[in-house]
């Protein structure tokens, strides 16, 4: 009786076990929760703009079904959970020398940066995360649907030309900072200061929120999509990626239009690419 007693408390731990492995490769739910809801709509993709690059006509009608996206990017924090869950690889880490581009990168940053977003991530990356999360990358019309606010809106806030209260962009810091880093010099965007010379921590712009209250859709970093680049009227197919929403470097507006399109090889990394993720 005893033996058997103990067997069978012994498999009772055993399942206890598993059951905890189970629920500690799972991302918390505060990772799994913060999302906004977008309804089904559709929209005008593309721009027929004098500032219009010709990757973003001809312009045409999307129907994009209901999903959910992330309120913010990916932040450190949160990634490092995917990290130490086994599911994740870590993106570069910061290094102190002047002239690498990973002297900006937020992993292992010495200021600690947990609600930075993630950067330094390649599409295989970012896409591991959210799969861990539960989710996936968004695709380039979920997310320029959201951008836009499905009304053509040039901004994720608007019409109106971006302000140090609305991203974070190259702000008047940003040029001495990447001079002093030995990495060229950048031509503000502002003439004032948005507060950080780099990445911000992830929500800090409500002045930028979009349509449907998602944050950070312009600037801080290029967000990889799920969607291989092609051109619209398809006569071009690449084996790229495509990111949007433009980055902290980011001294020309034209980056931070709704429409504006990107594209890199998979394996990319670098201080301004970073990730959300929907679902």
């Amino acid at each position: 009786m005893q033996r058997g007693s103990c067997a069978a408390k012994g498999r009772r731990i055993a399942l206890a076990c598993v059951g905890l492995c189970a629920c500690g490769a799972r991302a918390p739910l505060w990772i799994r929760g913060d999302t906004v809801a977008i309804p089904r709509g559709s929209f005008t993709m593309g721009s027929a703009d004098a500032d219009a690059n010709r990757n973003e006509q001809p312009v045409h009608r999307v129907h994009v079904a209901a999903f959910r996206l992330d309120r913010t990017e990916v932040t450190v924090k949160a990634y490092g959970e995917c990290v130490r869950a086994g599911k994740c690889r870590e993106p570069e880490a910061f290094v102190e020398e002047k002239g690498n581009y990973r002297i900006f990168c937020n992993w292992r940053h010495p200021e600690g940066r947990a609600m930075h977003p993630v950067n330094c991530v390649d599409f295989f990356q970012a896409s591991a995360f959210c799969a861990w999360a539960g989710k996936r990358l968004p695709t380039e019309e979920e997310w320029e649907y959201v951008a836009s606010g499905g009304e053509g809106r040039k901004f994720p806030w608007g019409n109106d030309e971006p302000s140090p209260t609305r991203l974070n962009a190259c702000a008047s810091e940003c040029p001495a900072n990447l001079g002093a880093k030995r990495f060229p010099l950048q031509t503000p965007l502002f003439a004032a200061s948005d507060g950080w010379p780099e990445t911000a921590p992830a929500g800090s712009y409500p002045a930028g929120a979009s349509r449907h209250g998602v944050l950070d859709l312009a600037g801080n970093v290029w967000e990889w999509t799920m969607s291989f680049y092609a051109a619209y009227d398809g006569s071009n197919r690449e084996a790229k990626r495509v990111l949007r929403g433009g980055s902290w470097g980011g001294g020309d507006a034209r980056t931070l239009r709704t429409t504006n399109r990107f594209r890199l090889d998979g394996e990319g990394r670098g201080q301004f690419l970073g990730f959300r993720c929907a679902k």
